[in-house]
């Protein structure tokens, strides 16, 4: 049972990582079953249709699921189109454009690798883009793969059904016009994975160099957030819980209850905006904030309302 306990742990902790880690073997597999059982060539008008649907859609399928999977985003956009929080939120969102765009670009990112994952392995594999180009109604194309050809400038849309289909081109055209479609479709797809891992590895780069603390401080600060995250749960479920016993026991017992503290509405809404580093004091999250504002507000109220005993000796003094 701790074993179990422990890897819902994990799971949780990790569980971006693992949702998109998940699109994307589902975006490996997708394309394999795809390529080989469902995918079949038309040869004909609706060739190049048929492989852009097929290599494109998917893709497009994956990156929706992407943004889904993407809890930060639902966290900031919750609740954000009921009035009071619209125009809070709009002057917020306008006050803090690079964080906005920061989420926005990293919301993108992540949700991208799915269906690029999907497009390299299906250009790695050729026969999406063989039944694209093949199916082309571009003179360019036709004079880029057969020249001069008549033959072959002819039966090019029917290159994809070689194998099933009697041509008039001979085995050697015929490997020579494949060979050219497959090395094009490969090269495109290891120039798609080195863009992938190298806009990657600068992100990582420019990400980590414009990091507001250091190396020591930005452990602690995960830290942090991963025991925050773990309080708030455990006291949150237990607060629910009281709150439920009582609300229960009121409505069979028939008799009114005491006075139940519990958070405000604006101060949910508080503790759930996206943190922004401040150079001159250090909050870790929105709710380290909030709760160090309380704290100074409250301070602040105590020291402005003195006995009046307190506030002669202050004005002695001076």
């Amino acid at each position: 049972m701790e074993n179990f306990k422990t890897i819902v742990a994990l799971a949780a902790k990790y569980q971006t990582f693992l949702g998109y880690s998940a699109l994307s073997l589902l975006a490996a597999v997708g394309e394999t079953l795809f390529s080989s059982i469902a995918y079949r060539c038309p040869c004909n008008s609706w060739s190049h249709t048929y492989g852009l649907v097929f290599l494109l859609v998917p893709a497009l399928l994956l990156f929706l699921l992407g943004f889904m999977f993407n809890m930060s985003l639902w966290k900031q956009v919750t609740g954000c189109c009921n009035t009071h929080a619209f125009v809070r939120g709009f002057r917020y969102w306008c006050e803090k454009r690079l964080l906005c765009l920061y989420i926005v670009l990293q919301v993108i990112f992540l949700s991208a690798l799915p269906p690029l994952t999907w497009i390299a392995l299906a250009l790695l594999r050729v026969s999406f883009y063989e039944c694209i180009v093949s199916g082309l109604p571009l003179d360019y194309i036709k004079e880029r793969f057969c020249g001069s050809n008549d033959v072959c400038i002819k039966e090019l849309l029917f290159i994809p059904c070689a194998s099933s289909l009697k041509m008039n081109l001979s085995q050697a055209e015929l490997e020579q016009i494949q060979g050219n479609i497959r090395a094009e479709s490969q090269v495109l797809g290891w120039c798609l994975i080195a863009i992938v891992l190298f806009f990657a590895v600068v992100i990582a780069c420019i990400s980590r160099c414009l990091s507001p603390v250091s190396h020591l401080q930005l452990l602690f600060w995960k830290t942090y957030i991963e025991n925050e995250q773990k309080f708030f749960n455990e006291d949150s479920k237990q607060h629910a819980a009281q709150l439920a016993e009582r609300n229960v026991k009121s409505f069979f017992n028939q008799e009114a209850q005491a006075e139940f503290p519990t958070p405000l509405n604006k101060d949910w809404s508080r503790i759930s905006i996206a943190n922004s580093w401040d150079n001159r004091k250090t909050y870790y999250s929105p709710l380290h904030k909030f709760i160090e504002r309380k704290s100074d507000s409250l301070k602040a109220s105590t020291r402005s309302v003195l006995p009046p005993a307190e506030v002669n000796f202050t004005v002695m003094a001076v």
